[in-house]
């Protein structure tokens, strides 16, 4: 496996992780300011993280915010590239960058209906 590579464009404030290169990237939001590249899996070859672009890293910083990767933004892929991406998420080298958590996203319940129920 190819070294991890960190650039960051300081005028435009995006960190560029690159672990590896591709002729053949697709390019899957997967929040506000994560933006993955990756290669499909082809017959007999498994997908394969390319790189991590994180728009505006110093200012997320600064104001305490971590990006993240709601569940509901992979819901929305055609089944076959959600399990792709869901599998490249979950192996090296993503699987050692990001924080992998699930948590209860008050916007998105709906406790009150639950607890007239």
């Amino acid at each position: 496996m190819k070294r991890t590579k960190y650039n960051y464009d300081k005028e435009a404030d995006i960190l560029y992780i690159s672990f590896g290169e591709s002729k053949q990237a697709t390019y899957i939001e997967l929040g506000d300011h994560l933006i993955l590249r990756m290669e499909k899996g082809k017959t007999g070859k498994p997908p394969k993280a390319i790189g991590l672009t994180v728009l505006y890293p110093s200012y997320l910083q600064n104001a305490g915010h971590i990006p993240s990767i709601p569940m509901f933004r992979l819901s929305r892929l055609r089944p076959e590239l959600r399990a792709q991406v869901i599998e490249v998420l979950l192996k090296p080298p993503l699987i050692n960058l990001l924080d992998t958590q699930l948590t209860l996203a008050s916007e998105k319940t709906v406790l009150t209906k639950l607890a007239v129920a």
